[in-house]
């Protein structure tokens, strides 16, 4: 019988993609709006370097060394990347989303950032042979399917350390309870950190856990800011009739003249490093 304490490497991979594939199953057949071409061209701009507060950079940067090159994988609009160029040699930036790069190579412009390289892959690609001293993946694997894949791949490229940060909860957990009212049946969640830390020690590596507390979230939300978030985590169209019913359970539960108090996670992120190669004893 598997001790649901100490998973195998199997049994913990199995569990990871049970979530992957459930909200895989779940998102297409729940979401109103047509997906647009580019998931993340409406968001781009807010994971520019500088938009919002980088909490996970000071923990990043006790493992960096000057010497080093980082491969920053899924580098979105470089929030992490061009902050981090300014402690290491170099930083190649792998991100496969056109808007992303876009506001990526916009931000190195105006950064005048001459060590961040940019390239449009997908991880793990497997036309890769540049070594790296430190592989970083930060948010970039809460849906992946083939997990185990995406970190091989990570190990074999890295000289020196791996890299990974995650949030406890992934995309719109803390809005469960609106989605299960909204859909009528409860939101499959995706792994987070605790699944990331249970997977990586099954995988038998040897590392380390830090926690960045993240900046307090505003105890209110203006009130559009508040529903366009909620509408996008729950995958609806403005206007429908889904919509409207969260806008009214929004104002049921959580309104108040001055906004709405929107639920928010837990106050921190993991940035979990480990050692290619070097077992845990």
């Amino acid at each position: 019988m598997t001790n649901p304490l100490r998973p195998s490497r199997e049994a913990a991979l199995e569990a990871w993609r049970s979530l992957v594939a459930a909200d895989a199953e779940q998102v297409p057949r729940v979401r109103e709006p047509e997906p647009p071409h580019d998931h993340y061209q409406p968001t781009a701009a807010h994971f520019r370097a500088g938009v919002r507060p980088a909490s996970e950079l000071p923990p990043m940067l006790e493992l960096a060394r000057p010497e080093d090159t980082w491969l920053d994988i899924g580098a979105g609009g470089g929030r992490l990347a061009i902050p981090l160029a300014a402690h290491v040699a170099r930083v190649i930036a792998v991100e496969p989303s056109a808007a992303m790069r876009e506001t990526l190579t916009g931000a190195i412009a105006a950064a005048a950032c001459t060590n961040v390289e940019v390239r449009d892959a997908r991880w793990p690609d497997p036309a890769w042979s540049e070594p790296v001293d430190v592989a970083l993946a930060a948010h970039s694997m809460y849906d992946l399917a083939e997990i185990d894949a995406f970190l091989d791949a990570m190990e074999r490229h890295a000289r020196r350390l791996c890299v990974a940060l995650l949030r406890p909860w992934a995309r719109g957990t803390a809005l469960a309870a609106l989605f299960e009212a909204v859909h009528g049946e409860p939101m499959q969640t995706l792994p987070g950190l605790r699944e990331f830390v249970a997977l990586i020690a099954a995988r038998g590596g040897a590392f380390e856990v830090r926690l960045a507390p993240t900046e307090p979230e505003p105890a209110l939300r203006d009130r559009d800011a508040a529903f366009g978030e909620a509408r996008r985590l729950l995958w609806l169209a403005e206007g429908s009739a889904k919509e409207l019913r969260m806008r009214a359970l929004m104002e049921e539960w959580w309104g108040g003249p001055d906004g709405i108090a929107v639920p928010r996670g837990p106050a921190h992120i993991g940035v979990v490093s480990w050692t290619p190669g070097v077992e845990a004893r």
